[in-house]
């Protein structure tokens, strides 16, 4: 089992790629793969954990202004500024909804897994992800009404509630393996922790896409406009986000770059209730697409940018 992790370690970005285009061409494994998207999402966390650098996140959470600053900045600053781009462009009214809120969605689940695969910073990626989706329920309400005037059918309490047991539960899971399996260990199969997250991140893929092929061939179009918006969105919030803070050490530069365009939708789109259009549900497929393509795409830019190499390779 550990040789099939360490080739998936090693070739994580590209089959990533490969992990949407699975799910349109088999619908059938799509389906059967749907019902269990929150285990993997919850498994893919705890994978997660096992492979951060502890001391490192410590370090980073005793630099409490600096984390306010990009949350500032990620939770506030990028939806605006998303929402302002959206009204100059004139982007139809529903695509711009999508996107705004997803600008204002916390950080995705998994991009401290696809920050250890580009040999960028985990540890500092997962820290802001949790910070950012305890704080998402009292900033994210409020910013989208003011802005696209879309009230959301979210809870506080009970968001925060499942938010903690989510987390609380992945944390205290990874705890008990550190316990059994060992740090030193765990240290040796560093490569093979990546493939497991790589095999968390390619199941939801697949399960991702049920149902998005048959919304291919009724709106082509529509589909098509939805994901280059996304892409665009995606790749404009990475490269704005990595240059505001470019007076940084360049991989926590670029960590933030690539945590600024990777936003965790599903969470507010699961508690959108009757305010999930067809128009949002479209964008919220279409958003999965930079998700997995860009990795990929983009590793050569980010080492040429500075990146190390990624977790568990010598």
């Amino acid at each position: 089992m550990l040789r099939p992790l360490a080739l998936l370690g090693r070739h994580g970005t590209w089959i990533l790629a490969g992990g949407l285009f699975i799910g349109l061409l088999l619908p059938p494994l799509a389906a059967l793969l749907r019902p269990a998207l929150s285990l993997f999402i919850f498994l893919l966390t705890a994978a997660s954990f096992l492979s951060i650098d502890w001391p490192a996140l410590a370090a980073h959470a005793r630099r409490p202004g600096l984390l306010a600053l990009v949350l500032a900045w990620s939770l506030v600053a990028v939806p605006v500024a998303t929402a302002l781009a959206c009204r100059a462009i004139g982007l139809p009214a529903a695509l711009a909804q999508g996107l705004v809120l997803w600008a204002a969605s916390p950080p995705l689940i998994s991009v401290a897994a696809i920050a250890l695969l580009l040999g960028l910073d985990g540890a500092l990626a997962l820290l802001l992800m949790v910070a950012g989706t305890f704080l998402m329920p009292f900033t994210l309400p409020p910013l989208v009404l003011g802005l696209i005037g879309l009230k959301l059918g979210i809870g506080i309490l009970p968001l925060m509630r499942n938010l903690v047991l989510f987390t609380g539960g992945a944390a205290l899971a990874t705890a008990l393996l550190r316990r059994l399996i060992g740090v030193d260990r765990l240290k040796r199969h560093a490569l093979e922790l990546s493939g497991l997250n790589v095999l968390m991140l390619l199941l939801f893929a697949i399960g991702i896409m049920d149902g998005v092929r048959d919304l291919i061939l009724r709106q082509p179009q529509q589909v098509l406009l939805y994901a280059a918006t996304a892409l665009g969105a995606s790749l404009a919030l990475q490269a704005l986000s990595f240059l505001a803070f470019a007076f940084l050490p360049r991989i926590a530069a670029l960590t933030i770059g690539l945590v600024g365009g990777n936003n965790n939708m599903a969470v507010v789109w699961a508690n959108l209730g009757a305010a999930a259009t067809p128009q949002l549900t479209l964008f919220f497929a279409a958003v999965q697409l930079p998700i997995y393509v860009l990795p990929a795409a983009l590793k050569p830019v980010y080492r040429r940018l500075g990146a190390g190499k990624p977790h568990g390779e010598a």
